[in-house]
């Protein structure tokens, strides 16, 4: 077994295929990932098996670098657009001394530039050294290459790599892609990682996309690029799948006001190799730019700003040895970089971490790596303070939750997205006879309070909550224990209401009022009616029809004395409480809805 390996690895025998990676904003491909295969049919063909031979025979260094002298070749045969991206070991990155020398040579043998190369670095079998594995890849980074981490979250020090190597490039595990649509725990860790690559300005690439739904899931959580079986198979020729990327026209998200892309002013960079008097003659030519970017191949590389050098160069015979200089001589390294996607809030905490003595009021945005223009840091106030300013306007005055415009906008969007989520729509009962007993200032408290519950009760950033007006709040949920949640809900206020009526009331178990109709009744104290709607996203729905079948709902709800919630799932009635089932009605002719099983 140890002379095949050899002899496989020596005679050239191994085949590249390569995986499309897809950028999730645009549909287009960023790249490709090159894999190795042994002869078809042969015991060598699986990767794993290849891999497994050479570290028997002791050949590993020498399999890897014939697996990137293939990936080279092949990629440039084939006239490939985009980035490169090929495997390494941590551990050959610390055993192959002289693996930035080689690859230099062999990338300029084959016409390849190795700011196209991203090397991925597997978190199996991730040294404990993260310093040293930090060290390893700087002498590649020199070269231009990006470094990548490959399946974040299959190993146990991806983090800490994460925070040694500062990748350009995080790959997170396929187990959190699989299953994700079932599962919102994955989704959460997900988001989580996505937030970091936002804030540490790494891009973050979802691998195992098996399906759409799983993709519309991925975007929706901000993920950068997208890899798996959905858009293109490994092949020596890849090819994308026309089907899967129609579909993602449908779901790929576009730039929204409040991503940094709004802040780009379209100033051009300039080449590390331009003189320094090229760069003032810019500069004074176009007095309202404060400074430039430094680019190599597109990339920025450093920040140039206009007083800064200006003063530099006032300096005695400076000008005279600085000049002829190229810019990189005398531009600043340490900038702050920006991905096109990233939210303003994430960008308010970047630009504003960096200490004071460097405080600039420039910063450098991208996308997918390549400079997009500049931001300023007064541009970024105005465009969070134009957020806060239109968020308050449609947000509850009392509560602070969306309004009817955010409400209506988010259950418009989860339907066109065919999420699976349960619609709710909570009314108080008797509200209007306990403000007229209590006065309105209490009555406050008692919306109040029912928002806190509410929002403390759903998942964060998973799940919507808005307030109608009056005592009226709709939420929709997509945790997959919303049923638990809703249970929680329902046991906290049926317990909690009463204390906001005095001794005296709760003792008598009501109080005296006026109906609507000018007559007098014994009204019951508080409780909540709340009307649910699952929705499973298979088949289409409108807005309108889920509207109508809450609107019904309701009303059986507020039908039943004390606290009530009902479940419409499918062409059942449900009481969550008694867990009664009866068949569903609806108040019109309508076909009912599509809903899962409960």
């Amino acid at each position: 077994m140890a002379d095949a390996i050899q002899r496989l690895v020596a005679g050239g025998g191994l085949q590249t295929v390569f995986q499309p990676i897809i950028d999730g904003s645009t549909g287009v491909p960023v790249g490709y990932e090159a894999l190795t295969r042994g002869p078809e049919g042969g015991p060598f063909e699986p990767a794993t098996a290849l891999i497994a031979a050479a570290a028997s025979a002791g050949i590993s260094i020498a399999l890897e670098r014939a697996c990137l002298k293939s990936a080279l070749r092949s990629f440039r045969e084939l006239q490939l657009e985009g980035r490169l991206f090929v495997n390494l070991r941590p551990q050959t990155l610390l055993d192959w001394r002289d693996l930035a020398r080689w690859l230099a040579a062999e990338a300029a043998a084959h016409r390849m530039d190795l700011h196209d190369v991203v090397l991925e670095v597997t978190e199996h079998g991730l040294t404990q050294d993260e310093t040293a594995l930090a060290a390893a890849v700087a002498p590649l980074r020199a070269l231009g290459c990006d470094i990548a981490i490959d399946d974040l979250g299959a190993g146990s020090s991806g983090l800490k790599t994460w925070a040694a190597v500062r990748p350009d490039y995080v790959k997170v595990d396929r187990y959190f892609v699989a299953g994700i649509e079932q599962d919102a725990v994955r989704g959460e860790i997900l988001r989580s990682v996505v937030d970091m690559g936002r804030v540490t300005g790494c891009h973050i690439i979802a691998e195992g996309i098996e399906n759409p739904e799983q993709c519309a899931l991925v975007l929706d959580l901000g993920v950068d690029f997208l890899q798996g079986y959905l858009l293109g198979r490994p092949q020596r020729v890849p090819r994308l799948d026309a089907a899967a990327l129609a579909a993602l026209e449908t779901v790929k998200p576009g730039a929204t006001a409040d991503c940094a892309e709004h802040l780009v002013r379209p100033i051009p960079g300039v080449p590390s190799f331009m003189q320094v008097a090229e760069v003032v003659d810019l500069f004074r030519r176009n007095p309202g730019w404060t400074a430039l970017a430094v680019l190599e191949s597109k990339r920025p590389v450093g920040l140039v700003h206009r007083d800064e050098l200006l003063i530099f160069l006032s300096r005695p015979l400076h000008p005279e040895v600085y000049n002829r200089k190229p810019i990189a001589s005398v531009m600043t390294r340490e900038t702050v970089q920006i991905e096109a996607r990233s939210r303003l809030d994430q960008v308010s905490r970047v630009v504003t971490a960096r200490s004071s003595h460097r405080q600039r009021d420039d910063f450098i945005i991208t996308r997918n790596g390549l400079y997009l223009g500049l931001g300023r840091t007064i541009d970024l106030l105005r465009q969070i303070t134009a957020q806060q300013i239109q968020t308050a306007r449609h947000s509850n005055p009392l509560t602070g939750l969306p309004g009817n415009r955010e409400i209506d906008t988010h259950l418009s969007q989860w339907i066109a997205r065919r999420r699976r989520f349960v619609a709710c729509h909570l009314d108080l009962d008797h509200f209007k006879a306990f403000n007229d007993a209590y006065g309105y200032a209490r009555g406050d408290q008692v919306l109040l309070h029912v928002a806190q519950v509410i929002t403390r009760m759903v998942r964060p950033r998973v799940d919507f909550v808005g307030h109608v007006g009056g005592d009226d709040f709709v939420f929709l949920l997509r945790s997959e224990d919303w049923c638990l949640r809703l249970t929680a809900l329902m046991e906290e206020l049926g317990a909690s209401l009463a204390s906001f009526h005095s001794s005296e009331h709760r003792e008598a178990g009501g109080l005296d009022g006026i109906d609507r109709d000018g007559s007098h009744r014994r009204f019951p104290l508080l409780s909540v009616s709340v009307a649910a709607v699952e929705v499973d996203g298979a088949q289409p729905v409108s807005a309108e029809h889920v509207a109508e079948r809450l609107r019904h709902t309701k009303h059986l709800a507020k039908a039943q004395p004390g606290c009530a919630c009902l479940l419409v799932a499918g062409d059942r009635l449900i009481d969550l409480l008694s867990r009664v089932e009866t068949p569903a009605r609806t108040a019109d002719s309508a076909a009912p809805l599509a809903v899962a099983s409960s």
